[in-house]
């Protein structure tokens, strides 16, 4: 989610063209969704989850109980690969400069840069904290030599990319999809050790965001999401037979709609973009049936944990103060740029201070602050969004 095209660049960049049926039935989708409250898409969601929750129950009152978290956050798994976008993205170097960084616990100079679309430490660099492993290295930052990895891991997330190849903000914008980032850790060019540990490691995915805000345009969001249903499908294959992964912890896509880039572009009364979180939601919901048949088809020894980041960062939008947050809407670094169609964060712009970055949600105008990273690391291991996909007997 590293940048939101201008209004003009939307309609050139689209991907394919939409037939005349899918025309219609899209235009109609976003009529109705446009419709929807932001109160009333909450009821529809908690509706949703009812549902599925009453229907998981049942199947596994009938075929046995899932798994608990302990073998994830009670083992000691020894190393991380991280792929996906810029929500846990390393290796920007770019694309972030300094205030990005500025609250990394052993500081940043203003010639320096984390890689991070964000103030401090990103999700995975906190579980990888948490998990008591080294924090992977970007894939960027490595050279083409032999990589001794003593067991540090490697992060392969690219900002801007999605699951799909076509996906970017614009079209000559240079990102690596998640089909390049696992050509790059089957074929290099970089070689790995023997502490590369592939089938020991636990490996982070947070995708999906960048292909439904830059490769959706006037798709059926429902026809959509299983396309991108399918890619994550492959990719769960490919990390299960070509490198033996068994460990997986997925994150699935928030309330994109109300990400201060989406609300700054739908104009004065800067309301979510209801069109772009239901079609979030229909995508979460693929997901969720993509987890749990790869969870059925595994062997015994594989964890599938997903994080639900919609239910996270819905409920921080609606109750922003309960949780600690003074800013649910605004981003703490940027400036409104309407050539480019997003908030702009750089050493210029206006910046919130530290005491204030501890009440924002956003650091920029797409992505999250480390406190609000930290929140979801406290929620997660409360099991309050975090769940292990059940393997039914």
């Amino acid at each position: 989610m590293v940048e939101k095209k201008n209004k003009s660049s939307r309609k050139s960049d689209a991907v394919g063209s939409s037939k005349e049926n899918d025309d219609a039935t899209s235009k109609e989708y976003s009529k109705n969704a446009e419709k929807v409250s932001w109160r009333q898409f909450l009821f529809t969601i908690l509706g949703i989850t009812a549902a599925v929750v009453i229907g998981i129950c049942f199947r596994n009152s009938i075929r046995g109980p899932a798994k608990s978290m302990d073998p994830l956050f009670g083992s000691s798994v020894p190393v991380m690969y991280v792929f996906g976008d810029s929500t846990v993205a390393a290796g920007d170097f770019l694309m972030t400069p300094f205030p990005y960084g500025i609250d990394w616990p052993n500081g940043v100079t203003k010639n320096e840069s984390k890689g991070r679309f964000c103030n401090g430490y990103t999700v995975a660099d906190l579980l990888a904290k948490r998990l008591n492993i080294p924090i992977p290295q970007s894939y960027n930052f490595l050279d083409n030599k032999r990589v001794k990895l003593e067991g540090n891991g490697i992060n392969f997330a690219s900002a801007g990319c999605g699951l799909l190849q076509a996906t970017r903000p614009f079209v000559r914008f240079e990102c690596y999809s998640i089909s390049d980032q696992i050509l790059q850790m089957l074929y290099g060019p970089k070689k790995w050790d023997a502490k590369a540990r592939f089938d020991e490691a636990i490996y982070v995915i947070s995708v999906g965001g960048n292909d439904l805000m830059f490769s959706l345009k006037g798709k059926d969001p429902r026809v959509f999401a299983r396309q991108l249903g399918s890619e994550m499908g492959n990719l769960l294959k490919t990390l299960y037979e070509k490198v033996g992964g068994r460990t997986y912890f997925v994150n699935n896509v928030g309330p994109l709609g109300c990400i201060p880039n989406n609300r700054e572009f739908s104009g004065l009364e800067k309301k979510c973009n209801q069109e772009l979180n239901v079609a979030a939601v229909e995508y979460n919901r693929v997901l969720d049936e993509v987890l749990l048949n790869f969870s059925r088809i595994s062997d015994d020894s594989t964890v599938v944990v997903l994080a639900d980041s919609f239910k996270l960062f819905s409920l921080f939008l609606e109750s922003p103060a309960v949780l600690g947050f003074s800013n649910a809407t605004g981003p703490c670094c940027g400036e409104w740029v309407d050539s480019k169609g997003m908030f702009v964060c750089n050493g210029t712009s206006p910046l919130c201070s530290k005491s204030e970055r501890e009440g924002y949600i956003f650091f920029d105008g797409a992505h999250t602050t480390a406190s609000a990273n930290q929140k979801f690391l406290e929620f997660c291991l409360a099991r309050k969004i975090c769940s292990v996909v059940g393997k039914l007997l």
